[in-house]
């Protein structure tokens, strides 16, 4: 290895130290919490010297952000495969339950999730005036880098709505892409609501989460149904 790709290679290396350290911050924190003070604090390094990496607060957010994103993606393709043949309806289902399970297993990713949604995320940017919003992601912009993934994520979700319409599962008087923010901002609405009450939920109302989110698919696919 010659000193330039070295350099590279250590160059990286901190890089990717800085963003655990940030990782732990935001979950421990929040992003509305955390500071690059702490950050640096954390990491033992100056403020300058994360500066040198990231240019704000906001780009280390999209960098943890963008490691929880490529999680959610990696289950949503699973369980898209997952469900082979089947029915749209059915592989909608799959996707749904496999955000649920995320929201589970990373719930502090899930939180600073739902933050990038809400704060940056741009859903089919494909008129003239939001095109110029959204960074190319080629790019290197850590924006741009997280907004592919989440398009990735909703022409899954899009995909099996078009399939579940053309085989007669789910109905067809909406689009493809209606029925998608639909499906998917109710999901993420039941899945913000156990979060906020995930502490005492059993508890306040009798059923678990699970069962609970059982319950809300079953709705929703018979909301779907032609």
């Amino acid at each position: 290895m010659d000193p330039s790709e070295r350099k590279a290679l250590e160059k990286a290396q901190r890089a990717d130290r800085i963003v655990d350290v940030a990782q732990q911050v935001f979950f421990e924190n929040g992003y509305g919490g955390s500071t690059m003070d702490q950050i640096a604090t954390a990491a033992g390094y100056k403020k300058r010297t994360l500066y040198l990496y990231f240019k704000d607060k906001e780009a280390l957010f999209l960098a943890v952000v963008l490691r929880g994103l490529r999680i959610l993606n990696s289950m949503l393709q699973q369980a898209y495969a997952g469900a082979g043949a089947g029915p749209g309806r059915s592989r909608l289902g799959a996707l749904g339950r496999a955000l649920f399970d995320f929201s589970l297993s990373n719930p502090e990713y899930a939180e600073l999730i739902m933050i990038f949604e809400a704060k940056t995320c741009v859903y089919y940017p494909d008129t003239a005036e939001n095109s110029l919003a959204v960074p190319d992601p080629e790019s290197g912009d850590l924006r741009a880098a997280c907004q592919a993934v989440t398009d990735a994520d909703a022409d899954m979700v899009t995909r099996a709505i078009a399939d579940g319409i053309a085989d007669g599962t789910i109905r067809s008087d909406m689009t493809p892409r209606q029925l998608m923010l639909i499906v998917w901002g109710q999901i993420l609405g039941i899945l913000q609501v156990l979060q906020m009450r995930k502490k005492y939920f059993h508890d306040a109302y009798g059923i678990s989460h699970e069962t609970l989110f059982n319950r809300f698919m079953e709705m929703a696919e018979k909301g779907l149904a032609p």
